[in-house]
């Protein structure tokens, strides 16, 4: 086996590596996640200050959860560029090539979504109820804003709000073009500032 086959072999178990940690570290947050919010509703009518500091670490937990999410994503994508180094001349366009969808009902059908981008949209928005709820709270403890958004008020921008961002995750959560990615994307930009120096460089002998 020479180094390229090694190093091949090696990206694609660790690319495996980070994909079992991605999810295994998403279970670990969603137990500290779920225990805040049963908190909340347990304290929420018996103690709003309480309260407000469990909102607090829920905003906490939240926040560390889609950075570690990125995180992961980040590696993820890392070695799958890696791996898309040596594919060519080992094992041709395997992972490039994409098969087309099998012809199912449409509501059946498999869509080219990400998991990965769908778990940091989750993150993300659960993070932006978190803070909601903990800036309702505080408004409410220190009276701030009583007279300007009722309640009816903010549950209908709370859903204005939830589907827009549902548009928008149905937009913006599709997987990456495998050709756009990787190697690849890398010697695209490599290309463009190529290009961008030999223009400066035409521009100062025009000078």
């Amino acid at each position: 086996m020479d180094i390229k086959e090694r190093a091949f072999n090696t990206s694609l178990d660790t690319r495996k590596f980070e994909i079992d940690l991605f999810w295994k570290r998403s279970l670990f947050f969603w137990g500290f996640i779920a225990s805040a919010f049963v908190a909340f509703a347990t304290l929420y009518k018996e103690n709003s200050k309480y309260a407000i500091m469990i909102s607090g670490f829920g905003c906490i937990c939240s926040l560390v959860w889609t950075l570690a999410n990125r995180g992961s994503k980040f590696w993820q994508e890392n070695w799958e560029s890696k791996v898309s180094k040596y594919e060519d001349e080992l094992v041709g366009s395997l992972f490039k090539e994409v098969e087309e969808v099998q012809n199912k009902f449409w509501a059946l059908r498999a869509r080219k979504y990400s998991v990965s981008k769908l778990a940091i949209a989750l993150s993300d928005y659960v993070l932006a109820v978190w803070i909601g709820i903990t800036l309702s709270l505080v408004c409410k403890h220190l009276k701030l804003f009583r007279n300007i958004f009722s309640m009816d008020t903010l549950i209908v921008i709370f859903v204005i709000l939830t589907l827009v961002y549902s548009v928008y995750i149905l937009i913006y959560a599709r997987s990456s073009n495998p050709e756009s990615t990787g190697v690849e994307k890398k010697a695209s930009n490599e290309v463009k500032v190529k290009l961008s120096n030999k223009k400066r460089f035409a521009g100062k002998l025009r000078k």
